[in-house]
Formats: C-alpha cells, sequence, structure tokens
C-alpha cells in the first residue's frame, strides 16, 4: 500500500514520503555504528561516505554539497528514454539502485523495474485522477471504491471486462471472491 501512496502524491503534485518515485533523493541516509553516516542506506559504499558524526555535525553533513550532489543525480543521469517517457512524473526513474539495464538506444542507467513501473502507473492512471480529483475537492480518496462498487453492481455479467484482459466481467474481476469458509 506503501507504493500506492507514494504514486498518489505524484498525481497529486505532492512530494512523495518515499525517495523511490521522488524527483531527487538523499533523505535515507544510513548512519552506522561506528558513526560513518552514507549518502543512502543502499549505497553504504566508501565512495558515498559523508563521513562520522563524531568528527562533524550531523546536519552539515546531511546538508554537505556532496550530499546535495548525490540526490541530484537521481535526476540528472536518467537516460533520455526516461527523460521522453509519459510516466516519468510519477516514476522519476525509480531508485539509482536498480538503474543497471541499457535502453533500447544502448544508453546505460535504465531501472530494471522500467516496464513494470510502466505497467503499474499506465494501469492505475485513470483511479489516480479520480482520486487527485476528489482530494482537490476535499474528499476523501477512499471514495473511490464506492464509485467501483456501483459501476460493478450495474455492469452485466456477459460484457468484456474493464481490466482489458478479453474475458467477460463474470469470469475476470467480476467471479465472486472465495473466502475460505463454507
Amino acid at each position: 500500500m506503501q507504493t500506492f501512496d507514494v504514486a498518489l502524491a505524484n498525481w497529486y503534485g505532492e512530494q512523495p514520503s518515499l525517495c523511490v518515485h521522488s524527483r531527487t533523493c538523499g533523505s535515507a541516509l544510513a548512519l552506522e555504528h561506528n558513526g560513518d553516516l552514507y549518502s543512502c542506506d543502499h549505497f553504504v559504499e566508501p565512495e558515498h561516505l559523508l563521513g562520522n558524526i563524531g568528527d562533524r555535525h550531523m546536519l552539515e553533513l546531511v546538508d554537505s554539497p556532496r550530499q546535495r550532489k548525490f540526490g541530484q543525480d537521481k535526476h540528472d543521469t536518467l537516460p533520455r528514454y526516461c527523460l521522453d517517457c509519459d510516466v516519468r512524473f510519477a516514476c522519476h526513474g525509480g531508485c539509482p539502485k536498480d538503474r543497471f539495464d541499457t535502453t533500447s538506444d544502448g544508453e546505460a542507467g535504465l531501472n530494471h523495474l522500467c516496464a513494470g513501473f510502466k505497467t503499474f502507473f499506465h494501469h492505475t492512471d485513470r483511479p489516480m485522477r479520480t482520486m487527485t480529483e476528489l482530494l482537490r475537492r476535499g474528499q476523501a480518496p477512499a471514495l473511490i471504491m464506492r464509485r467501483y462498487a456501483d459501476a460493478d453492481a450495474d455492469r452485466p455479467h456477459n460484457a468484456p471486462c474493464p481490466c482489458a484482459g478479453g474475458r467477460k466481467w463474470a469470469r475476470c474481476h467480476g467471479r465472486p471472491v472465495a473466502t475460505g469458509q463454507p
């Protein structure tokens, strides 16, 4: 559910709570038992060591030009494929730790999870826009569930399923969910 919250923030135009789908990163630092502070919990490596909090104040390390560059590099190192992507506003290239694939043009830096992110963000675009609309009107985004339930109740069983999977509603998302109880 946390990914959903992060995605909704991007549709709404707010800063997500997690850096994975933020425009920049650098707020998930790693502090080791010996006081060493690293740029990110995914990059606890010598080249990302900011310093030791026993030698310099932690706020100084967090606000250092090196750490700001680390965060900005998330955006500045995106391949052209990502910069031209229609869902970049929601994805922002994902976490740099996962950018080890190459684009179809051979450019390095494509997120290994790109295809899944694109599928997810395209699939959720309509509900995200609906929830954003609800939020802008001061209503709870959870009201979308009532809209879907009402639409499902009125849908004929032999109608095509709205998921576009090619099956009829009754044989796809319209079939009763087994509860595991007799």
